[in-house]
């Protein structure tokens, strides 16, 4: 996993493929691969980049909302969401998320997979 803390990194090429991890949360069919992380969920600071990478027949159990910020890209496939906003809705690639802390999102599911970058971080206390 490629973690690091908010600091210059330079164009690299990144595996699309492996090195992805079981996101954690019991949930198998919802992998990641972090591509720099210094989120600090408990200190309510920092800005996390990753992939999301969901196998086919995958679905989050409930609907959830995070203290952070979080913007989703869908980068290849399809997944269903319920959004808070018209009920289920199918997305696809290219399709775009902004979530500001609080927002209740999902459950979601995909049928036949989809890959995502998700970023999520804390406003600075400047409000950046």
């Amino acid at each position: 996993m490629m973690t690091q803390p908010r600091r210059n990194m330079f164009f690299q090429d990144v595996d699309l493929e492996s090195g992805f991890e079981t996101r954690g949360d019991g949930n198998s069919g919802i992998s990641v691969k972090v591509l720099s992380s210094d989120l600090d969920t408990v200190a309510r600071r920092g800005r996390r980049t990753r992939l999301l990478r969901m196998a086919p027949g995958s679905e989050t159990p409930e609907a959830h909302a995070h203290d952070y910020w979080e913007e989703i890209y869908i980068l290849e496939g399809e997944m269903i969401v319920q959004d808070g906003t018209d009920g289920e809705k199918r997305v696809t690639t290219g399709a775009y998320a902004a979530r500001e802390p609080g927002v209740m999102h999902g459950p979601v599911r995909s049928d036949s997979g989809c890959l995502m970058i998700d970023f999520c971080w804390y406003p600075d206390e400047d409000g950046g």
